[in-house]
C-alpha cells in the first residue's frame, strides 16, 4: 500500500471500511452497556451512564492528543520518505502517553468522588455511578493505551488489525454484558467488568502488530525530544478537543437538565448521549480514514490528492448526517424504548430526541474538517473549529437559551452551535483550497 501513489478512491474505501467498522463496533458495545444497565437498573442506571460519559471523553482526549497528534506527524514524515524522523515522533508520542496515563490514573484514584460529582452525580446517584466507575478506574491505563496504539497501527498500514482488535474486544464485551448483568445478576459492576475485559483483549490484539513483519514502528531516540513532544501536542490538540468538548458539553448539559428538567429528562439524555456517541464515532471514523491519506500526501506535496480525499470525506458525512437525523425524527420513542424500561422516558422522547438530532446534520462536517485541518498541519484552524463547537459556541448557547426557552433551550443549543461552526469551517477550508490551487498553478 502506497499512500502517495495508490488511487485515492481505493485508499479511502479501504481505510473508511476499517475505521467505520471499528467505530461502530466500539460504540455498539458501549451502547450494549447502556441497554443492559437500563434494562436491569431502570432510569437511574441510564442517568448514571450520562454522568459517566465525560470520563470516557477525558480518556479519548488524552489518547487522541498524543496518539493522533503523533500519528499525523509520523504520516507526514513517512510521506517525505524520512523513516527515522517518523519513528522519532512515535517514540516521543509514546513517552507522552505514558506520562499522561500515570497522571490521569493517579488523579482519578485520589479524587474519584469529587470528579464524579463534578461530572453531574448528586448524592442519590453517586453510589450507582461508583458501582461502575470503581471497576473502570482501576484499569484506566488499558483504555488510554488501546486508543493510542490504534492511531499508530492504522498509520503503519494495518487498518485491518486495528479493526480486528475492536471487533474481537467488542464481542468479548457484549458477551460479558449478557452473562454478568443478567444470568449472574451483577448489574452495573458486571457491565464494567465486561468492558474492562473487552478492552484488555483489544489492547492485546493491537500489541500483536509489533510482532508482525510488516510493522515499521520502532522506538528510537528523537533528534530533539522536547520539540517532537511539543509538535505532537500542538498537532493533536485539534482532534483531541473534539472529545474534550464532548465531555464539557455533557457536564454542562447534565447541570442544565438538573436545573430545568429532572430525572426523566436526564434518563432520556443518557440514551441520547449513547446514540450520539455512536454517530460521533462514525463521523470520527471518516476523519480517521482520511487522516493517514491526507497526512502522507500533504508531506509529499500532492495538493490535488489531498483535496480529493477531503471531497470524498465531506460527501460521506453529509449523507450520514441526513440518515442519522431522519432516524431521530421518525423513531424517537423506539430509540429510547430500546435502551430503558421506563414509560415516562418513552413518552418524553419526541420532545428531546427530535430537536437534538438536528445536530447530526452538521456535526459530521465539523468533525471531518477538524481531522482534515489537523492532517495538513493547520493546527490553529483545527483547534478553532473543535473549540468553537465543543466549548465556545455550544457552551454559550447552553447558558443563554434555557432561561428564555426552558428545557427546550437545552435541546436546541447543540444543533444551533453545530450549524454555526459548520458554516465557519467550510469557509476556512474553501479559502485554503483556493490558496493551494493558486500556489499549484504558479
Amino acid at each position: 500500500m502506497d499512500f502517495v501513489k495508490d488511487g485515492i478512491g481505493r485508499l479511502y474505501r479501504r481505510y473508511l471500511g476499517a475505521s467505520m467498522v471499528s467505530a461502530v463496533v466500539m460504540t455498539v458495545y458501549s451502547m450494549v452497556d447502556t441497554v443492559a444497565i437500563g434494562r436491569s437498573e431502570g432510569a437511574a442506571g441510564t442517568a448514571a451512564m450520562a454522568v459517566i460519559t465525560p470520563m470516557y471523553g477525558m480518556c479519548a482526549f488524552s489518547s487522541i492528543l498524543c496518539g493522533v497528534g503523533g500519528a499525523v506527524l509520523y504520516g507526514n514524515a513517512r510521506g517525505e520518505g524520512k523513516r527515522d524522523k517518523a519513528n522519532g515522533y512515535f517514540t516521543a508520542s509514546a513517552a507522552l502517553m505514558l506520562a499522561v496515563t500515570l497522571l490521569l490514573w493517579g488523579a482519578f484514584e485520589l479524587f474519584r468522588n469529587q470528579i464524579l460529582t463534578f461530572f453531574g452525580a448528586d448524592a442519590a446517584l453517586l453510589p450507582k455511578v461508583m458501582e461502575y466507575m470503581g471497576v473502570i478506574g482501576r484499569f484506566l491505563p488499558a483504555f488510554l493505551l488501546s486508543m493510542f496504539l490504534g492511531a499508530f497501527v492504522r498509520n503503519d498500514g494495518a487498518p485491518g488489525r486495528a479493526m480486528a482488535a475492536v471487533i474481537i474486544g467488542g464481542c468479548v464485551n457484549m458477551l460479558g454484558d449478557w452473562l454478568l448483568v443478567f444470568p449472574l445478576g451483577m448489574g452495573m459492576r458486571g457491565a464494567a467488568i465486561a468492558t474492562v475485559t473487552g478492552t484488555f483483549v483489544q489492547l492485546a490484539v493491537l500489541c500483536s502488530h509489533f510482532l508482525s513483519k510488516r510493522c515499521t514502528l520502532r522506538l528510537v531516540r528523537p533528534g530533539n525530544f522536547v520539540r517532537a513532544a511539543g509538535r505532537t501536542l500542538a498537532t493533536g490538540f485539534g482532534a483531541a478537543a473534539l472529545e474534550l468538548g464532548t465531555a464539557f458539553l455533557t457536564i454542562l448539559t447534565n447541570s442544565q437538565i438538573n436545573r430545568y428538567g429532572g430525572m426523566t429528562a436526564l434518563a432520556v439524555y443518557g440514551v441520547v448521549v449513547a446514540v450520539s456517541t455512536l454517530f460521533q464515532s462514525m463521523f470520527n471514523g471518516v476523519g480517521q480514514a482520511i487522516q493517514p491519506i491526507v497526512s502522507a500526501n500533504h508531506g509529499a506535496g500532492e495538493a490535488l490528492r489531498v483535496r480529493r480525499a477531503w471531497q470524498m470525506a465531506l460527501l460521506t458525512v453529509i449523507c450520514m448526517g441526513l440518515a442519522f437525523t431522519t432516524s431521530g425524527i421518525l423513531f424517537p420513542r423506539q430509540i429510547v424504548g430500546i435502551h430503558v424500561d421506563s414509560a415516562e422516558a418513552v413518552m418524553a422522547a419526541p420532545g428531546i430526541v427530535r430537536p437534538y438530532f438536528l445536530a447530526f446534520l452538521f456535526m459530521g462536517v465539523n468533525i471531518a474538517a477538524t481531522y482534515y485541518l489537523q492532517s495538513v498541519l493547520r493546527q490553529r484552524m483545527s483547534l478553532f473549529v473543535a473549540a468553537a463547537r465543543g466549548v465556545a459556541v455550544s457552551g454559550l448557547l447552553l447558558i443563554a437559551l434555557p432561561p428564555a426557552l426552558g428545557i427546550m433551550g437545552v435541546w436546541l443549543a447543540v444543533p444551533l452551535a453545530e450549524m454555526i461552526v459548520a458554516a465557519v469551517a467550510l469557509t476556512c477550508i474553501r479559502r485554503r483550497g483556493n490558496a493551494e490551487c493558486r500556489c499549484s498553478s504558479k
